[in-house]
């Protein structure tokens, strides 16, 4: 059984296809950005199609729905099934919601089902590995905090608005989110000339494949332009002379997000737990949350997902999820409890 697991962003698409004969596994990931123009999508899907290759089934996810091109998510969401319908064949497709997997045509009557369900899929799967714990997904633009009790999903919001207010979305990541996310001072610009990723480019912690974001002013990813860039937030030129200057500025703004993490995560703990619980983290900015939890209860996602080989692909966790639900739920080996609903 083939099967390539889909999480359609906004920004990016990212695809894992799973061998699970040969317990073998790839993954691609394109920078995608819907909001400019909806071809960007119908382009990407083709091309990760055509790299891929062959497969049985196609598991799909997403979140490109929010996207301000579309007037409301429900237009959103039907674009996305009707595109990837078109591209992938309706009858090889099964798309995400809560409870489990849905056809075409049952999607474009419920939509509001697959509204932004990536993060939902994700612990999912999780939970068949760590029962009791806390999934943390610090993502390009976004922070996920997922409690997990008795292999349930027991997060407080259900969607994007309750989410936000319950503390477990943050719209915080670690490449396309403003500086202004996280420094917040008198003396600071609050326009886009820098994001995120040009304080962790500085700090090289960013691996290059996973860098895919245009910068702002459209200029290289070195470290000395995206230290110019930091400098510009400031009201500031820059000098070579002086990168150490805005590397340390730069190592000031990760301890500020790393504190805003801790204090959301604990506050998640808090809410939902009487004693010590495994963190899991996951997503392209999992080097924050390695850094803060120091100790034996803190899990990558692929700590556990190693049965198959090759799996370890950072910033994809949403789409080998998906996957890997699907050939469950195909094999008929994955019982009610498994698909947990909140």
């Amino acid at each position: 059984m083939k099967i390539i697991g889909w999480d359609i962003g906004g920004a990016h698409i990212k695809a894992a296809k799973i061998d699970f004969k040969k317990k073998e596994s790839e993954t691609k990931q394109i920078y995608s950005p819907i909001w400019k123009n909806t071809n960007n999508l119908k382009k990407s899907i083709k091309l990760i199609k055509k790299k891929l290759g062959k497969c049985n089934y196609h598991a799909i996810t997403m979140s490109a729905e929010l996207s301000d091109i579309f007037l409301e998510r429900s237009d959103g969401v039907k674009y996305i099934i009707n595109l990837s319908s078109k591209i992938l064949g309706d009858k090889k497709i099964f798309f995400y919601s809560k409870k489990s997997f849905i056809r075409k045509e049952i999607a474009l009557k419920n939509t509001s089902v697959l509204n932004s369900m990536n993060w939902h899929a994700t612990a999912n799967c999780i939970s068949n590995f760590f029962p009791n714990c806390i999934l943390v997904d610090v993502g390009s633009t976004t922070t996920d905090i997922i409690p997990i009790k008795n292999q349930k999903i027991i997060s407080k919001g259900s969607n994007d608005h309750q989410r936000l207010g319950s503390n477990e979305l943050i719209y915080l990541g670690v490449l396309r989110s403003p500086i202004h996310a996280v420094e917040r001072k008198k003396n600071l610009i609050y326009e886009n000339f820098a994001n995120l990723s040009d304080v962790y480019r500085v700090l090289n912690k960013i691996p290059i494949k996973f860098d895919l974001s245009p910068t702002q002013d459209n200029k290289s990813k070195n470290k000395h332009d995206s230290a110019r860039r930091i400098a510009r937030i400031f009201g500031k030129d820059y000098k070579k002379t002086h990168f150490l200057k805005w590397k340390e500025t730069a190592s000031q703004i990760e301890k500020k997000q790393k504190k805003i993490l801790k204090k959301s995560i604990n506050k998640i703990k808090k809410r939902n737990f009487s004693k010590e619980i495994p963190i899991i983290g996951a997503g392209v900015g999992e080097f924050l949350l390695k850094n803060i939890f120091k100790r034996k209860n803190y899990f990558s996602f692929y700590s556990k997902i190693n049965h198959i080989k090759k799996i370890n692909a950072i910033n994809c966790e949403s789409a080998i999820s998906v996957a890997i639900i699907l050939n469950s739920f195909l094999e008929g080996k994955k019982s009610k409890s498994r698909y947990n609903s909140i």
